[in-house]
């Protein structure tokens, strides 16, 4: 096939799989082998290797993954296919390297639109379930989140109402702001109908920077974000059952935790999770107990500590990306993740439309990796696939053409 070819059809499989994150993992499995193979087959790898290793994304994306497989040669794990299993996941990490050599200027906004489109289509379905029009694979009316947990639902709600919002703002055509304002107002409220109150959080922050960036007098700015935080909060206590109840849970979760110290609940799981987690940092700063034995004797670490806890044998992780990933590798694995982070943070950008989605971007992955382990599971990982390569691209188009 000609070089030609390979670029076309590598920018349409970029679309598909944009148009599939949101959706249908299969889709998206399916989009990413596309890639890769058209990647292999298109060679030019010494061009490739060129361009590659003068972009600080890249780097730190091929130094956290060799880094990652030298733990297993560094450490023997307990479970070795678990931590071989563990590892592969990282391909889609690798889909960013060429995002980064094939992906042309005209597509950009078709990758933003085909992921708007596939948020729409999931959307749908949402309220479909939540008003009981239709059923869809025993999602619960109470929790209408079709195709991937609550907390991952919540997080791409949050970070589809900033492009929304940016959208309906910097949109000449009147009807397509229209357009844009209804969809931001519908993401809005399907935000607070389903139980994710990670992606409600990311909401209240990016919002607030978004207003803040915007927005040259900083007290306007201010008042116009208390008005959309507040007033959906208030709305969405009064209207929506679900955030009235997950919001009355988290209250009694947190004073549990102060009067009773008792950790029995989803935030004081979370809480003794991360504390058992700085211990086994404390005790393997450096380079941490290797991919496979993060979790170690779960149990009898939470005996040690005092705290109430429901078998935590099933877990995986410490329900933070950074204290995980610290007590797998370290604190030089540590270093290597804040580096990824910093390399997207760092990225400059003409259009102040980018400028603010990046960031928001950022803020929104920082956030919600706070809360989960967001490099180990699929839809964060893609998500982060998605749009770091997408803004590393951008900001080297706006730069060198």
């Amino acid at each position: 096939m000609k070089q030609f070819d390979i670029k076309k059809y590598i920018n349409y499989f970029f679309i598909g799989y944009a148009f599939c994150l949101p959706i249908s993992k299969a889709g998206v499995n399916f989009f990413e082998s596309l890639i890769f193979l058209f990647w292999i087959i298109g060679g030019n790898w010494k061009s490739q290797f060129e361009l590659y290793k003068k972009n600080k994304l890249l780097i730190g994306i091929i130094s956290f993954i060799l880094f990652s497989i030298l733990t297993i040669f560094l450490f023997k794990p307990k479970d070795f296919q678990f931590a071989i299993e563990y590892l592969l996941k990282y391909r889609h990490f690798l889909l960013i390297l060429p995002m980064y050599f094939y992906l042309k200027r005209d597509n950009i906004k078709k990758i933003f639109s085909a992921f708007l489109s596939g948020m729409f289509i999931s959307e749908v379905i949402s309220y479909g379930i939540y008003f009981q029009w239709w059923s869809f694979k025993n999602v619960s009316p109470n929790d209408p989140t079709p195709f991937m947990s609550h907390t991952d639902y919540s997080s791409y709600l949050a970070f589809t109402s900033i492009i929304l919002l940016l959208n309906a703002i910097f949109e000449k055509k009147l009807h397509y702001r229209l357009i844009y304002a209804v969809f931001f107002l519908s993401v809005i409220s399907n935000l607070f109908i389903n139980g994710g109150r990670t992606g409600q959080v990311i909401f209240v922050i990016i919002i607030s920077f978004t207003f803040f960036v915007i927005i040259k007098n900083k007290f306007k700015s201010l008042l116009y974000a208390l008005l959309i935080i507040l007033g959906s909060f208030s709305i969405a206590y009064k209207y929506s059952s679900v955030f009235h109840n997950r919001f009355d849970y988290l209250a009694k979760d947190i004073s549990y935790m102060i009067e009773k110290k008792d950790f029995n609940y989803s935030l004081g799981t979370r809480v003794s999770l991360w504390l058992i987690g700085l211990k086994k940092i404390e005790n393997n700063l450096y380079l941490g107990t290797g991919i496979g034995n993060e979790m170690g004797d779960i149990n009898n670490d939470s005996k040690k500590i005092n705290f109430k806890l429901r078998d935590l044998s099933y877990y995986s992780d410490h329900h933070n990306t950074f204290i995980t990933i610290a007590v797998q590798q370290g604190i030089f694995g540590l270093f290597i993740l804040l580096f990824i982070f910093y390399s997207i943070f760092s990225l400059k950008f003409n259009d102040k439309k980018y400028f603010i989605l990046n960031r928001a971007f950022i803020i929104t992955f920082f956030l919600w990796s706070m809360g989960g382990i967001t490099f180990h599971t699929m839809n964060p990982m893609v998500f982060f696939t998605l749009f770091g390569g997408a803004f590393n691209k951008i900001s080297k188009l706006e730069f060198d053409e």
